[in-house]
This record gives structure tokens, sequence and C-alpha cells, in this order.
């Protein structure tokens, strides 16, 4: 299964490692599932954690951003979409998961992302609903 993590699933997963996003990685790391991750997303990554509310030390962002790259694959998306108005930076994420032909796009996004249900074929998910429908046992 190919799947996209946006990036507040990475930076879920970077801040509680024991926490349900971080089960999403855990999943690519053991081989179970196919993680793909573009520059946009690792970039967003890298300034998100910086931001004082979440405050990581620049070696602890590298170590994000290592562990990251680790367990995905990086995509350079090529396609371009206008599908969310409201945040331009969200169509970096759906243009990701097209461009991996990805199966799910796991997103923590509530009020942009989630609501689309499914974008060319591609069902979107939160972590929790990715790990219930796909991996119950976790």
């Amino acid at each position: 299964m190919r799947i996209v993590a946006d990036t507040n699933v990475l930076v879920s997963a970077a801040a509680s490692p024991r926490g349900v996003a971080a089960r999403v990685l855990v999943l690519a790391a053991e081989g179970r599932v196919r993680l793909f991750v573009s520059p946009f997303i690792l970039s967003e990554l890298e300034e998100v954690l910086g931001r004082p509310k979440i405050g990581f030390t620049r070696d602890k962002i590298r170590a994000s951003l290592d562990a990251a790259e680790e367990v995905a694959e990086i995509v350079h998306p090529k396609v371009k979409v206008n599908i969310i108005a409201a945040e331009d930076s969200d169509n970096r994420i759906l243009e990701c998961a097209i461009e991996a032909r990805a199966d799910v796009l796991v997103t923590g996004n509530m009020r942009d992302i989630r609501p689309l249900g499914t974008v060319q074929g591609i069902e979107i998910l939160t972590p929790r609903e990715f790990l219930d429908k796909y991996f119950p046992d976790l």
C-alpha cells in the first residue's frame, strides 16, 4: 500500500513518538506500507518543528528529518493542482499524493484536506481512521 503522510502527521509523530501518528511511520519502517513525501513536505516539517510552540532544537529537527527520510521515499511532483483555495500549501500535499500514486493520504488537517474524502481516487483518512481501517490490530 502506498501512502503519503502530510506535514502535520509527521510533526505529530516527531512530537509524540508513542502516538497514533508515529504508528503510521512505524508501519513504513517495518515495510508494511510504502511512505512517500515531497521536498515541500520535508521543508514544511523543518519549519514547523522550529517554531517556538514546538521548540525543537536544531539537532532534534535534523534527527526528525533524517528519520522521515529514512522511512519515506521522496517524490518530486510535476503535477499541479488548485483544489484548496483557502490554503494553497495544502495543494502541495495533494500534489505529492497524486505524484506518488498513493492509495491513501494520511492527514490531520480536518479543515481543508480531510473533508475532501478522496482526490483522484486517493482515499483521505486521519491517522486513527487509517489504522482502524487497514491495521486494526495496532
